[in-house]
């Protein structure tokens, strides 16, 4: 005869033993909910509860493969269980299948239509394919229902944060840590909100309340230490963020963000070849890869001193990594003379280079016969974006659209010429270029080298630049303009006064990221400042308010017998402060192989010379390219003894130096004529767009 015990149900559990392991699973009670789920599952196995509860243990324990056979038969049993579609959306979520977790996440909200929880799920299934708007729309809805739920205001708060709405994700986020103060991915977040605000000090604020919060998800302790890492690298704290870094790392290895996180760093100190093996760590497990490949390709190519054949065959390796099916046929109507669409994007459209070398010649653009289309795939808005947002025809945000959406927007807007502005820079829209949504697109600004895609047509450059013997580095055809492929926007409509630097002693300056100024450099730049004994180095950069970087130059400085007190730094400023000091400066002196651009640029409107080392790529040659367009090729070394020489030279005739007459160079130059820019643009688009329509 069968015990009791052991007897088996038609029916479902009921709501004690129910009740039981929600308490176990409210308080992470895993191996005391292990016991009753199989309880369940043996007294009831034809109850659609009892596997649904088997199923929320295996995907706690994240065990995805017993999880979905468990909910399977959960829905074998009942297919109208909109709670067990939940559960389903979320662990098809987690592993990876995530418009399958949407489908369900709908069928689950389509059953159960005032269930919070449910409009939570659909929320996150949304967020997990980058569909912000409809997650912010199904949380709302969650929260209408259950405003006191403290999982929809954290998940609300997220999804607002990825929508460039960050004064209410701070909101979300604080009435979350109200209703949940012990939850620690809460903090986390908030903290994010409050980094990603440039609220830096409220960030680490919310991250050391949760010192007396009990932590048991380990990956929640990885996030906080990354998160602390993030910030301590905004606040120039580099030692910390280290520290930071390696302790998430010491939990997880191939957490991503950590893995990124050090190969900035690393670069930050011009150590390279280290920064380049925590970006190659990064890619492995990267959640978006075309930002992981972004960094490892910018260092491995800009930073290292590699053969141009080298640089093409790696940027090959990994374009091959972006997985995206092209699109084969185009809607746009084949004629020749019709008015173009013309489509720019980019996560640069602000206080940046791109956008400095942007506005000028956009300001042209726009006539009966060309418009033009912003994709900006960034959050921030300044000055710069409201000047830019003018003189665009449309402007359209991307940044928290699907992929598939960002798809659909740019085929249904049928663009004629897509411009990539990024390249395998940060906030890249690779994909877009790697679908083909345009029938002519074209790299410029934004990435000097090929981008390796089969699916560009063009490189926008000109014959310094990319000379016909390097044309076999590229996939992308040239299409050169006839003076630079640089068109500058000047940064004021008053030119800011010129000053001259009275002293006796020489001051030699550089106002260039930091990670430009390897060893080689450094030791060229230390032969300039023995030869000449009264000199000065001026050095510019937000990132000299690190010691350790202030201290490391300074101490490869004082190898080569130079005394400290003729090291000077200088901190980030703001753009009129930062152009008001090049008159601190006598002589600007150019990195290598990662030379200036916009820098190069400003340093001439302020009637200051540049000395530049002669380039063997596109890049290298960027400073090169900017004198021979001025008429100054005087500033230009072919070797680092002449780059020497026309220190000394420059330094013993300081009194006769015109900087009026530089600056009279500059703006007389075809860099700062927008129009003609423009207007010889649009006669090299139709051009294109011609030789298109003759392709049947």
């Amino acid at each position: 005869m069968m015990n009791d015990n052991n007897k088996i149900n038609i029916g479902e559990p009921d709501l004690g033993i129910i009740n039981l392991a929600v308490d176990k699973i409210d308080n992470s009670k895993l191996d005391e909910l292990q016991l009753i789920v199989e309880e369940m599952v043996g007294k009831f196995p034809n109850g659609s509860t009892s596997w649904l509860f088997l199923s929320i243990f295996y995907n706690l324990k994240n065990n995805s493969i017993k999880a979905e056979e468990a909910i399977k038969n959960a829905l074998k049993i009942n297919p109208n269980y909109g709670e067990a579609h939940r559960i389903y959306s979320d662990i098809l979520k987690k592993s990876g299948n995530k418009k399958a977790a949407l489908e369900h996440g709908l069928i689950s909200v389509r059953i159960n239509p005032n269930n919070a929880s449910a409009l939570d799920t659909l929320g996150t299934a949304y967020a997990s394919i980058n569909d912000h708007q409809n997650a912010e729309l199904a949380f709302k809805k969650g929260l209408n229902i259950n405003p006191n739920l403290a999982v929809i205001h954290n998940n609300l708060g997220n999804t607002q944060r990825h929508l460039g709405k960050h004064n209410e994700s701070i909101n979300s986020l604080l009435k979350a840590k109200e209703l949940s103060p012990k939850t620690i991915e809460i903090y986390n977040n908030l903290s994010i909100t409050y980094f990603e605000n440039q609220e830096y000090d409220k960030a680490l604020d919310i991250l050391k309340q949760t010192n007396d919060i009990k932590i048991i998800n380990k990956e929640n302790v990885v996030d906080l230490y990354t998160s602390y890492a993030h910030i301590c690298m905004k606040i120039y704290q580099y030692k910390k963020a280290e520290e930071y870094y390696k302790k998430a790392l010491s939990l997880n290895e191939d957490f991503s963000s950590a893995n990124n996180g050090l190969g900035e760093l690393f670069a930050k100190f011009c150590k390279h070849n280290k920064s380049i093996d925590y970006f190659e760590k990064s890619i492995r497990k990267s959640p978006k890869i075309e930002n992981s490949i972004s960094n490892y390709l910018l260092s491995f190519n800009y930073c290292l001193n590699k053969k141009n054949e080298e640089k093409y065959n790696e940027t090959l390796k990994f374009a091959k990594l972006i997985k995206v099916f092209a699109k084969k046929n185009h809607k746009n109507i084949k004629d020749p003379n019709k008015k173009l669409k013309i489509g720019f994007v980019s996560g640069d459209f602000y206080n940046h280079p791109v956008a400095h070398f942007l506005l000028n010649p956009l300001k042209y653009l726009n006539d009966y016969n060309f418009e033009t289309y912003a994709y900006n795939n960034y959050h921030l808005e300044d000055k710069f974006t409201k000047k830019l947002k003018k003189e665009f025809t449309y402007w359209r945000d991307i940044f928290a659209l699907t992929d598939d959406k960002i798809f659909e927007l740019l085929e249904d807007e049928e663009i004629d010429i897509l411009f990539d502005l990024s390249g395998y820079t940060a906030r890249n829209s690779i994909k877009i270029f790697k679908k083909k949504l345009s029938p002519i697109q074209i790299s410029w600004l934004g990435y000097s080298g090929t981008l390796g895609l089969k699916e560009m047509d063009y490189i926008l450059c000109d014959k310094i630049a990319l000379p016909k013997k390097d044309e076999k580095w590229y996939f992308e055809k040239p299409l050169r303009m006839s003076n630079s492929y640089y068109c500058l926007s000047l940064p004021f409509k008053k030119n800011i006064k010129i000053e001259y630097n009275e002293k006796d002693s020489i001051v030699f300056g550089c106002f260039n990221n930091v990670k430009k100024l390897n060893d080689d450099v450094l030791t060229l730049w230390s032969k300039i400042l023995i030869k000449i004994d009264n000199s000065i180095l001026f050095l510019k950069f937000h990132d000299y308010e690190n010691q350790e970087i202030r201290d490391k130059i300074l101490e490869f400085f004082i190898d080569k017998n130079i005394p400290k007190e003729r090291i000077v730094f200088s901190f980030g400023s703001s753009l009129r402060e930062y152009l008001e000091d090049f008159n601190k400066i006598d002589i600007s002196l150019d990195p290598f192989p990662y030379p200036g651009g916009t820098i190069s640029c400003h340093s001439l409107y302020m009637g200051v010379p540049v000395i530049t080392l002669e380039g063997n790529d596109f890049l290298s040659r960027n400073t090169e390219n900017i004198l021979i367009n001025c008429k100054l090729k005087d500033f230009i070394a072919e070797t680092k003894e002449q780059y020497i020489d026309i220190a000394i030279n420059l330094a013993k005739n300081k009194r006769s130096l015109d900087k009026e007459r530089i600056r009279k160079c500059f703006l007389n130059s075809p860099l700062v004529d927008g129009q003609s820019f423009s207007n010889e643009l649009k006669i090299k688009l139709r051009e294109v767009w011609k030789e298109y329509c003759k392709d049947e």
